[in-house]
């Protein structure tokens, strides 16, 4: 039997992310496991977001009450903010709370996406990686690598590959309805 407790879906924010937060969704919903979304930034533009994120949440308060305290926020509810903001509106309030979803932001650090998704694989414990992949020519590939074949390769779980664009195998549920009668 397949137990599925977490999920993880790596998102670049792009169609073929989005595709695979749709597959992620649904997956999550049918073996009621909680879904989390991580967006991963280069270095520069991580430690960036997470700054003016810190301004803005101790500035804030100052603003519309000048006798607030500065807001004390830690690095991690920080991050989460961030993560939250960018990620808004890939799933709706339905679809948040069903799949008990978590945002998250990591940075690339120096070894790149590929090993930053893994790390965050382990951390979380996931039983399941969902990732969005645009289909490369030979060429392409050799110049690009790829972010997928990174997490395939050093995952600690196995790695569902939805290629972009795809065939639709997730249908909402009045599509299914209409389609058994």
């Amino acid at each position: 039997m397949i137990a599925l407790k977490r999920i993880l879906v790596p998102t670049n924010l792009g169609e073929p992310s989005r595709a695979a937060v749709r597959y992620g969704v649904a997956l999550a919903a049918q073996f009621r496991a909680r879904l989390y979304l991580v967006h991963v930034l280069p270095e520069r533009e991580y430690e960036a977001a997470i700054e003016a994120e810190r301004v803005v949440e101790t500035l804030l308060p100052q603003v519309m009450d000048e006798n607030a305290p500065p807001a004390e926020t830690t690095p991690e509810q920080v991050a989460r903010n961030v993560a939250v903001r960018d990620m808004k509106g890939l799933l709706d309030a339905g679809e948040e709370q069903d799949t008990r979803a978590e945002y998250l932001v990591r940075s690339a650090g120096t070894h790149g996406p590929g090993e930053a998704i893994v790390a965050c694989a382990n951390e979380l414990k996931v039983e399941l990686v969902v990732m969005g992949k645009h289909r490369m020519r030979f060429v392409e590939h050799l110049l690009a690598g790829s972010v997928t074949e990174t997490v395939v390769r050093d995952s600690p779980c196995p790695v569902l590959i939805v290629h972009f664009p795809e065939r639709e195998f997730v249908v909402d549920e009045v599509e299914k309805a209409s389609s058994t009668v």
